[in-house]
């Protein structure tokens, strides 16, 4: 019961504040009264935790690695000037921003020490990092289940492998157990609208006649980037593809990101704000600030 009541309270927070809030409720969010204390993300240390040279070192092969894999996937591609046109390397792109605001915002924290974790120049920096990685995970997530269910072709090699499950396992390692970034629920959209915005794309293109370059080397016989979305010559299996990824896998597998990302425990710190809620961006100055998390 208690489990339910908790789950229920953190889902109505996550709903009704910022999309980037700090703040993490207590169990009873409707009894937050003025100076009772908020537990808040500490900045610092959930986005450039210590020991920091480890940490940073740790971001920085990971991001050589991501880069590394974006450089050697585009290098193999037969049609380099048609690689975007891909799900996956719309993902891995994504994944590539992540990785590099990641490295840019620990050495940033780094160097600036933020008082109870929160100030108001990083606040830009965190947005962008924590959305990138909102997209990037639950990203990933997908196109290795659509690559894998949908494409697979029986071959595996090295840099698809890389492209199609390992990235996963690179942002949780990053995202969940060095920065320990917290998914709300409200960044579900900034993931919906990535993939609203690839399937736009992907219709778009079957209809404009640029012509797919594999058609015409022969490699496959038909204009559709991806044979499970033939908008032109079967419509009802793209829409119903289409429909079932947005409205029923995304939402899904995003709730799936977002409760895995509250397993490890938080790095907080507990601020009495006059409001209960503390957001991103804000610096705060009321009240005593005591460390209860690591």
């Amino acid at each position: 019961m208690n489990c339910l009541r908790t789950t229920c309270t953190n889902a109505r927070h996550e709903l009704t504040s910022a999309l980037f809030d700090l703040s993490e409720p207590s169990v009873d969010i409707s009894s937050t009264e003025v100076g009772v204390p908020t537990s808040s993300i500490d900045v610092s240390k959930t986005f450039c935790p210590r020991p920091r040279i480890p940490c940073i070192a740790a971001k920085v092969f990971f991001t050589a690695w991501v880069i590394a894999m974006m450089v050697l996937s585009i290098e193999q591609s037969q049609f380099e000037s048609f690689w975007l046109a891909y799900l996956t390397h719309w993902g891995w792109t994504v994944t590539v921003a992540y990785f590099l605001f990641s490295l840019g915002t620990a050495c940033y924290l780094s160097k600036c020490e933020l008082p109870n974790g929160v100030d108001r120049s990083s606040g830009a920096l965190v947005k962008v990092t924590w959305g990138l990685f909102a997209i990037a995970l639950p990203g990933e997530v997908i196109i290795c289940l659509l690559f894998w269910f949908l494409e697979f072709d029986g071959t595996v090699q090295y840099v698809s492998l890389m492209l199609h499950g390992i990235g996963i396992l690179l942002l949780a390692i990053d995202g969940f157990l060095i920065n320990r970034i917290p998914l709300r629920i409200k960044q579900f959209f900034l993931f919906e609208a990535f993939a609203a915005s690839y399937l736009i794309w992907n219709i778009i293109f079957s209809f404009s006649g640029l012509g797919n370059p594999y058609r015409e080397s022969g490699a496959q016989d038909d204009d559709a980037i991806y044979s499970s979305l033939r908008w032109k010559t079967n419509t009802a299996s793209a829409v119903t593809t289409a429909v079932l990824v947005l409205l029923v896998a995304n939402p899904i597998l995003f709730l799936l990101c977002r409760s895995v990302s509250r397993l490890p425990p938080r790095r907080l710190v507990t601020i009495e704000t006059k409001s209960g809620e503390i957001e991103l961006g804000l610096s705060q100055n009321i009240g005593e600030t005591a460390e209860v998390g690591q």
